[in-house]
């Protein structure tokens, strides 16, 4: 059984500040810690349902939050800027399932701690095929391509619901409950530590239970943009259409293809 972690921060317990997730304030270091447990006690069920591989990609920031002399030894890390893939570089259909921890709601989302979509200041909605979504249904859409199921996710009560919009039978972890985007009732640590590592072993064990998340194809990708001179420099994207000041529109063959697209968008609306 081979698992796939994509780890985030923002969802991670205890995390509500934005220095929480700035590599450059002195509060990352907790909260890089923070992260660090939660991502091994997802590792720890997954070998205890019976995995043999698992690889987490660290899919915060610029990819270089997890020491990896301290990621738990059974685990293979994928670190480090501008992966292809960003945030699930290295997933492909050999997979059994995949686990998205420390993950947030999509941008705008009420109570959620840290709602955005890929940046705090990138995108106001991102659609596929008509159906809004967030970081989570991005990363769970490429999973289904591959035929992978998202099994398990963790962040707090804003992004269980979005999880369970698109995947009904996943193991949502809610190690915190947002009260505005900067704080939140947050758990008991090391019982948040618990649950994550006993549904991860569950949600290994009935990966096959669990559908993976498809999209139709061809696909169609709206993103609104926050800022208007964000889409002046997405709409170079070749192939994009310009629908107002701040939203764009593309169609892709497949999945994969979108997913690529999707990063274009993004960074060079950031540029």
């Amino acid at each position: 059984m081979k698992i796939y972690i994509s780890a985030d921060m923002e969802g991670v317990n205890g995390v509500v500040l934005k220095e929480h997730v700035d590599p450059a304030a002195k509060e990352y270091s907790e909260a890089r810690e923070w992260m660090l447990q939660e991502v091994n006690a997802a590792v720890d069920g997954a070998i205890a349902a019976g995995a043999d591989e698992v690889v987490v990609n660290d899919s915060h920031n610029t990819g270089a939050n997890l020491p990896v002399d301290r990621l738990h030894p059974r685990a293979r890390l994928c670190t480090g800027p501008a992966r292809p893939f960003s945030m699930m570089q290295d997933l492909d259909s050999s997979f059994t399932a995949v686990f998205l921890t420390g993950y947030h709601a999509m941008y705008a989302t009420a109570n959620g701690v840290h709602d955005h979509i890929f940046a705090y200041s990138a995108f106001e909605r991102v659609e596929i095929n008509g159906r809004a979504v967030g970081e989570f249904g991005l990363n769970a859409g490429l999973a289904g391509h591959y035929n992978v199921p998202v099994v398990m996710t963790t962040g707090d009560q804003t992004l269980a619901l979005e999880a369970q919009s698109l995947i009904p039978q996943i193991h949502a972890v809610v190690v915190k409950e947002g009260r505005s985007r900067t704080s939140a009732l947050c758990r008991p640590f090391q019982q948040s530590l618990n649950d994550i590592r006993s549904q991860a072993e569950k949600a290994a064990a009935q990966a096959r239970q669990i559908p993976p998340l498809r999209f139709s194809e061809p696909l169609t990708l709206t993103v609104t943009y926050q800022r208007t001179e964000s889409a002046d420099l997405g709409s170079l994207c070749p192939g994009s259409e310009r629908l107002d000041s701040r939203t764009l529109r593309c169609t892709a063959d497949t999945y994969k293809e979108m997913y690529r697209t999707f990063l274009a968008l993004f960074r060079l609306g950031r540029t």
